[in-house]
């Protein structure tokens, strides 16, 4: 896709800007026509051909553009951020240790992060900040924060029955982000802003498996891919 969009554009401004002048040409004749103002006489055929040759490359160019468009809005609905690859193992019986490996912005792996946690399987999640899909199909992205990594029972009896193993990242949920969640999405933020919300996502154990945690403009999901 990345490939297409260069070609697209080159398309789309030559389309348009070339046939735009074919158009003007007309209108400057047909201005001086009515004026009554002389100019050099020319064959009915050369208007024909002026006429169709800038309705051609106009509507070339704004299909071109069209396509562009619609490009860039599915991109950026479908885009998925790298947040952090997670490996699981099982130590002894719904006895786990995570490995955490966040990854940044410019795609540069981060220090490994190690949890023991209790459960049968783990979950990790933060925060998520939603904008609405006008902004996401202008290539605006969710706004995220990986905060929290934690075990998760399987059955609600047996999570209360134990002690949850819950670990903050980066000094868990901030007050910012607190405003964002009672806030986020009223007065004048409404126009843009979805709405805000906490999310986890989780997985069973499985030492031949990495699991890649993503962004998206609707939330974190959990990819599992076999080593």
């Amino acid at each position: 896709m990345e490939a297409a969009r260069w070609p697209l554009a080159l398309v789309a401004v030559v389309g348009l800007f070339g046939g735009i002048w074919p158009l003007i040409w007309l209108m400057k004749r047909m201005g001086r026509t009515v004026a009554r103002r002389p100019q050099a006489p020319v064959s009915a055929s050369r208007y024909v051909l002026a006429l169709a040759t800038g309705v051609a490359l106009m509507g070339v160019g704004a299909g071109a553009l069209g396509l562009l468009v619609a490009l860039e809005a599915w991109s950026g609905f479908t885009k998925k951020t790298h947040v952090a690859e997670i490996q699981c193992i099982e130590l002894a019986p719904q006895k786990l240790r995570v490995y955490l490996v966040p990854i940044e912005p410019d795609g540069a792996r981060g220090a490994t992060e190690t949890y023991d946690v209790a459960g049968d399987g783990f979950q990790v999640g933060g925060e998520i900040l939603r904008f609405k899909n006008w902004m996401t199909a202008l290539g605006v992205q969710s706004v995220w924060r990986l905060d929290r990594v934690e075990g998760r029972w399987l059955k609600a009896d047996d999570a209360n029955a134990h002690k949850g193993t819950a670990f903050d990242r980066g000094g868990g949920v901030g007050p910012g982000w607190l405003q964002l969640y009672k806030n986020g999405a009223s007065g004048p933020f409404k126009y843009v802003v979805a709405g805000a919300n906490g999310q986890m996502v989780s997985q069973l154990p499985d030492r031949r498996a990495v699991f890649d945690l993503y962004a998206t403009p609707n939330g974190f999901i959990l990819d599992k891919r076999s080593l």
